[in-house]
């Protein structure tokens, strides 16, 4: 029975001494492994370093390169216009004039800037403002009043301005159409009526539009656009008053000749 315990304690401490022993190399192991990847750590980060500095090396070479490509550049032009003025005199330079011929259009009234208008309407001369820039034109309209005749819708109103020495022109015109005119002031509309008049500037004689709107407060109570001399006229702003205002025709007595034919002819036509 001893003997047994005896080798029992025996085997145990045995035991006990490998168990030591595997722990003890198992703490040397992982010490070594930690060494070493903190050494390849360190290595890493000097390779690292060392490749920072050889790029920004490169950068540097790269900027001297084209540096020096582009100082090159400029010595061979350099060089090449010093060849070609020392090769080759500098050429007599002739100046042609180049002769620029206005088109001119016979045809064509001249306007200026300010003109007299004859509406046949009224038998009334109003002074009127040439506008290239306005495509439509403008006729002063006051105490407008709208009213029906026949059907249709017509206006009359006042054409007094300060221009006529405040002297009533009165006009009945019909309505042609209605447009919405924006005022820059307000964001609002305004209805204004668009009539059409025979109208005469020198030797023209046209019937064309105007949209009526109060001018009292404007120069003139008149505004030719666009629409009125296009194709007929040019305008030429520094020129005022270039056809004089219109004088219509005072009709001649009918001469014995003239009598004589026509009652021939209302003879005839009654037989």
């Amino acid at each position: 029975m001893l003997f047994r315990c005896s080798l029992i304690s025996v085997l145990l401490f045995t035991v006990s001494g490998c168990t030591l022993t595997s722990q003890h190399q198992h703490q040397e192991t992982l010490n070594k492994i930690d060494t070493i990847a903190a050494q390849s750590e360190k290595q890493q980060q000097t390779l690292t370093h060392s490749l920072t500095q050889h790029d920004a090396a490169l950068t540097q070479l790269a900027d001297k390169v084209t540096a020096l490509e582009s100082q090159l550049t400029v010595i061979q032009r350099t060089q090449a216009k010093l060849y070609a003025n020392f090769a080759t005199p500098n050429p007599e330079v002739r100046v042609k004039e180049k002769l620029v011929r206005v088109p001119m259009n016979d045809d064509k009234v001249v306007l200026g800037g300010r003109e007299w208008v004859w509406f046949d309407e009224v038998k009334n001369t109003f002074q009127s403002r040439v506008d290239s820039g306005a495509e439509t034109s403008s006729l002063n309209a006051v105490d407008v009043q709208e009213f029906e005749r026949d059907g249709d819708t017509w206006v009359k109103f006042n054409v007094n301005h300060s221009e006529n020495n405040d002297q009533s022109v009165f006009m009945e015109m019909p309505v042609k159409r209605w447009v919405r005119i924006r005022q820059s002031s307000t964001d609002s509309t305004e209805r204004r009526a668009v009539v059409e008049a025979w109208i005469r500037v020198g030797n023209i004689h046209e019937k064309t539009e105007f949209t009526l709107a109060d001018r009292t407060n404007m120069e003139y109570p008149v505004l030719l656009g666009r629409s009125f001399f296009k194709d007929l006229a040019v305008v030429d702003v520094s020129q005022v008053h270039v056809h004089p205002q219109y004088q219509p025709d005072t009709p001649s007595e009918p001469s014995d000749d003239d009598t004589q034919q026509q009652s021939a002819s209302k003879e005839a036509a009654h037989q």
